[in-house]
């Protein structure tokens, strides 16, 4: 997927490149790295500390029927095999939803306790 979206950018770019006016090159700079920032800011990851275990988020983009959404995913490998997923619009709702999908599955699994999952959301 992530080629297509390449691929699209750059389409677009030659397209805008040859129906703006001379000089392009001084546009095409700006809007090359204007376009750049807002492409690296869609992939995310990050480490956490939750509940004493060092714990992954990752956030992606994905396309959906011509959508943009954020798919995020929590897990702590070295604790458990438990992963908590999501797809939503917002892009710190996905990390949200994620890790409130792993709080979830790790009270089913009993790994946790309402309390001290209450605790770490709180706190």
């Amino acid at each position: 997927m992530r080629t297509r979206v390449m691929a699209g950018l750059c389409v677009a770019l030659v397209v805008m490149c040859l129906y703006m006016p001379q000089p392009c090159e001084a546009q095409y700079e700006a809007l090359v790295a204007s376009i750049l920032g807002k492409l690296s800011g869609l992939w995310h990851s990050d480490t956490v500390d939750f509940m004493g275990h060092t714990c992954h988020i990752r956030r992606k983009p994905k396309f959906r029927k011509f959508k943009l959404y954020h798919e995020g995913k929590f897990w702590c490998p070295g604790w458990t095999h438990l992963e908590g997923n999501s797809r939503t619009k917002s892009r710190s709702g996905s990390t949200r939803e994620a890790t409130k999908d792993f709080v979830h599955k790790a009270l089913q699994n009993k790994l946790i306790t309402k309390n001290s999952a209450d605790a770490w959301l709180k706190g």
